[in-house]
């Protein structure tokens, strides 16, 4: 034949297999979780339990494991992958010098109790910061300011001078380092401390978290103001007023019709009956509180102290000396006159006395004493009276006194009924799972470090700010106490809420505060960080 000679043209390209593309699509997707820090464990196998609370709510462990594996991917893995493509081992350990890092750290935070951090510590500061920012404002332009030329940012720093902050707000990121290096000696074993690679990883991925990521950008007035009118929620709809009834309507409805008597009696029955539910609903509510508080577990705890004046660590163990901090005066006298240093500076002398060794073993976490916590409301009372300078109107004197007067009759019940609400509302795995779920949205939107947005124009903040003191007058539902605390009129009240959010608009006084609750923090669960405690120990 004459084509037997010619030979059968070949594809030059393979066609793809069928078997082969069905295999890609059903092959399961490996998480990044293990990919990164479990590469040898197989795709089904379950991760290594992280806290003692993973088995009763496992959410928490995976949402810990995500954080970590976006971590180093962001800040590690980067410039390790241009190092060795092929090591893996690197990331492997680094999670578990974390891992070991969270497990004592939950220890120490199962040890404590953290009502007086939330009850005392924080609205201390809170309050203390409002009044130094008033003072610092009222300085302004007069012969306390150099003449006026002092800024409020630099009054304000006379008032809380701050070894780890600057006059502009700068977060100190050697004061940052040295406190997280006491938290990790305090944490890690000491053959993982001895790992420095390891160890100097993990600091610096914490410090650039916390003076790069975190700090610069919750200390924004703007930001702050975001997030309560994201608290807030959406706003109500504008009330529309019904439309007139016409001619023939007034006409025809002037005399009710038997079907108008029956509807407006059955709402009326729905009215009363939902009330009534309503009530009975209340009564049981309260009743089950009452009972759930008197059958409480009591928690034995030394009564709160001050951080701004205190001479000892509320949470300080027997075996550790007490540390002497420097007194300073209470929040409702006039901090006109000069200061000692806060008692978040102290911490800054056991961090410069820390040795760079691990010759000691780490301290436990302290054991609790036989003392219970005691006005755990009071706190915030004068906070609230800060915030809406209630001393400098005599209706609003007295009504702190009332309540001042109340919360001290009912004190026991308060101090437990505030203990049970941290412990069964605030400080559950639920909560904390979807702070952390927060964070890592917040801090890796895309998988990646978020590129740092531009800040809103001035205008825009004050819309921001504008939009908040509205939607605050519509959330606070004083009813009677309105006029005593915001002022008789709506323009009043308006001016009392702008008051109220003056503290918070320089960037630089609320370094500040991230600071001094920063400290706070580590405090209440490393109270060996206090001054004193290392240096006659």
């Amino acid at each position: 034949m004459a084509t037997s000679g010619v030979s059968p043209e070949l594809p030059s390209e393979r066609a793809p297999s069928i078997i082969s593309s069905s295999s890609k699509l059903t092959a399961p997707t490996v998480p990044l979780t293990k990919r990164l820090l479990f590469p040898h464990l197989p795709p089904s196998a379950p991760t290594p339990p992280l806290l003692q609370t993973s088995a009763s709510y496992p959410a928490l462990d995976a949402e810990l494991y995500d954080l970590i594996a976006l971590a180093l991917r962001a800040y590690v893995n980067p410039w390790w992958t241009r190092i060795t493509r092929y090591d893996k081992q690197l990331l492997v350990e680094l999670t578990r010098i974390l891992s070991s890092v969270l497990r004592a750290i939950e220890d120490r935070v199962l040890a404590v109790d953290l009502s007086p951090l939330v009850y005392h510590d924080l609205p201390t500061l809170l309050a203390q910061h409002c009044a130094d920012y008033r003072v610092a404002a009222r300085k302004l332009g007069s012969s306390y300011a150099a003449a006026g030329s002092a800024s409020l940012p630099v009054l304000f720093h006379g008032q809380q001078q701050h070894v780890g902050v600057s006059v502009d707000g700068k977060i100190d990121e050697v004061y940052v380092r040295a406190a997280v290096d006491i938290v990790l000696k305090a944490c890690l074993s000491p053959e993982d401390w001895d790992a420095e690679t390891e160890r100097y990883l993990i600091r610096e991925v914490i410090v650039k978290t916390v003076c790069i990521d975190i700090a610069p950008r919750i200390t924004q007035p703007w930001f702050l103001h975001s997030t309560l009118l994201d608290l807030l929620g959406p706003p109500d709809e504008p009330f529309k007023p019904p439309d007139p009834p016409s001619r023939f309507q007034t006409n025809a409805s002037f005399v009710p019709s038997m079907h108008t008597i029956i509807v407006s009696f059955l709402s009326a029955v729905q009215t009363i009956s939902s009330t009534a539910l309503f009530i009975i609903h209340i009564y049981k509510r309260t009743v089950h509180t009452i009972k759930s508080v008197h059958n409480s577990p009591t928690v034995h705890l030394p009564p709160p102290q001050s951080p701004i004046r205190t001479l000892h660590s509320p949470h300080a163990p027997e075996n550790i000396p007490e540390p002497m901090l420097p007194p300073s005066p209470s929040i409702l006298e006039t901090p006109s006159t000069p200061r000692d240093p806060s008692p978040s500076q102290t911490i800054s002398v056991s961090i410069g006395s820390q040795p760079n060794n691990a010759d000691t073993p780490p301290p436990t976490p302290p054991p609790p004493t036989s003392a219970l916590p005691h006005n755990l409301a009071r706190p915030s009372v004068l906070l609230i009276s800060e915030l809406f300078s209630l001393p400098a109107r005599f209706s609003g004197a007295a009504l702190l006194f009332i309540c001042d007067a109340l919360i001290s009759a009912f004190a026991p019940f308060l101090d437990r009924l505030l203990l049970l609400f941290l412990y069964t509302s605030v400080l559950t795995p639920i909560q904390i799972t979807a702070l952390i779920s927060a964070a890592k949205h917040s801090l890796f939107p895309n998988g990646y470090p978020a590129q740092s947005p531009p800040d809103p124009t001035p205008e825009e903040q004050a819309v921001l700010r504008s939009e908040l003191v509205r939607r605050l007058a519509q959330a606070i539902l004083l009813g009677p106490l309105a006029p005593l605390l915001l002022g008789p009129t709506s323009a009043a009240r308006e001016r009392k809420l702008s008051a109220l959010l003056d503290p918070f608009d320089e960037q630089a006084c609320n370094a500040h505060l991230f600071m001094l609750i920063f400290d706070s923090v580590l405090l209440s669960l490393f109270p060996e960080m206090a001054a004193g405690a290392t240096d006659s120990g």
